[in-house]
């Protein structure tokens, strides 16, 4: 059989795109503390925004998810791109708390329309190299994580709280570079579909028994829940923690949001062939490892040394992700959209209820105290790390021949 190879220009534009996609929904924490005096609301109120973004995301994901696996809809992609970057970037303009809340919960639908069917035609346009390609999709969202704080923290500092509006030029490029390519990802579509639906000869299928499929995605759910809130905690309570207790501007804790989500590309780029190395298990431990002491160490020092340390933790806290990511699609692999529908939707959900309740317990207990429960969460994820297979615990047989 001839070798697929990976189509490197259709590649860019996805990452592109999904890189301008991840800018708007990383920018929503930087923009909080300028919501939050300019609405004078509380802290539960400024997460709940946190909240609604991310649970519109997960709720909608994994439905868009079966809709891909059913009959792909190329243009979602891009239809997500545009509405994602103009719903957020209205935010600074609008006149109400209310309507905030409606931008980005529009904001979420639009990410959510976009990431299903973009990694879809990943797959697609990545020929043999699946992960190879997978791989650098993640790239792109992180590196619109953590660009989105830091051009948004630079616009507000140099031009005031509306010019948070030029976010929308990465949504033009990222729509522009998407849009040239659709023909193409219909014709590699189109070639990939003729080759997965040959008949095999003397090959059958892969079935997992529902039951243990059932309990290990669960499983990896948990972890996947328990990583997200910390991360998303994290990224949350540092603007609202350096804005309202220690006084510090937008321009000056920006760079702590920048280098958290931007050494998530570290862990994202480069767990998987660690895993691959030294195991699952031991990747993941000894990342969870890393995350405690290098997260005792960011609430201890200031300066260089506190962004070193919070980069430390970026890459720690973000190296399970690839790998519970694998483990899910491996225990699926009829339903690769929902696969990936349910684990980004999961931790997209599980950021937002977490933020949202930490928020509640900002309100009670105050900003300091809920960065130090933030910290106890790697904790619990430290310990189930250890129960992690090295390869999926679930039923594989062969599927009986016709």
């Amino acid at each position: 059989m001839q070798k697929r190879r990976l189509d490197r220009v259709a590649l860019t534009s996805i990452i592109v795109a999904h890189t301008s996609v991840d800018m708007q929904t990383g920018s929503l924490v930087a923009l909080l503390p300028t919501l939050l005096a300019t609405f004078h609301l509380d802290y539960a109120s400024a997460a709940a925004l946190v909240t609604a973004n991310n649970v519109a995301i997960a709720v909608a994901q994994p439905l868009f998810g079966i809709i891909g696996d059913r009959r792909p809809v190329r243009w979602l992609s891009l239809a997500g791109c545009a509405a994602c970057g103009l719903a957020m970037t209205t935010i600074t303009w609008l006149p109400s708390y209310w309507l905030v809340f409606i931008a980005v919960i529009l904001s979420g639908l639009g990410s959510a329309l976009f990431h299903p069917e973009a990694l879809a035609n990943t797959r697609i346009i990545s020929g043999d190299q699946t992960a190879t390609g997978t791989s650098w999709f993640f790239l792109g969202g992180n590196l619109g994580f953590g660009g989105g704080p830091l051009l948004v923290g630079l616009l507000i500092n140099a031009f005031g709280p509306r010019a948070a509006v030029g976010l929308i030029v990465p949504t033009v490029i990222g729509c522009a570079v998407l849009l040239a390519q659709m023909r193409k990802f219909g014709r590699i579509s189109a070639a990939a579909a003729v080759t997965v639906n040959a008949p095999a000869v003397d090959v059958a299928p892969p079935v997992a028994t529902g039951r243990s499929v059932a309990g290990f995605v669960a499983f990896l759910m948990l972890l996947i829940v328990l990583r997200s809130v910390a991360f998303e905690g994290l990224k949350t309570f540092i603007p609202l923690y350096f804005s309202q207790v220690t006084g510090h501007s937008a321009a000056e804790f920006a760079p702590l949001l920048s280098a958290l989500s931007l050494a998530g590309i570290v862990g994202t780029v480069f767990s998987g062939p660690l895993a691959d190395r030294v195991g699952r298990r031991n990747t993941m431990v000894g990342a969870m490892v890393a995350a405690i002491a290098t997260l005792f160490w960011f609430m201890h020092s200031d300066g260089v040394l506190q962004i070193v340390a919070i980069s430390l933790f970026g890459i720690a806290m973000t190296a399970p992700w690839t790998i519970t990511v694998t483990m899910v699609q491996d225990a699926m692999p009829r339903n690769l959209g929902l696969a990936g529908g349910l684990t980004l939707g999961t931790a997209y959900g599980a950021a937002g209820i977490g933020v949202g309740l930490l928020g509640l317990l900002a309100n009670a207990a105050g900003l300091a105290f809920t960065l130090q429960f933030i910290t106890w969460v790697p904790v619990l994820v430290l310990v189930l790390s250890f129960f992690v297979p090295e390869r999926p615990r679930v039923s594989l047989v062969p599927a009986q021949a016709a």
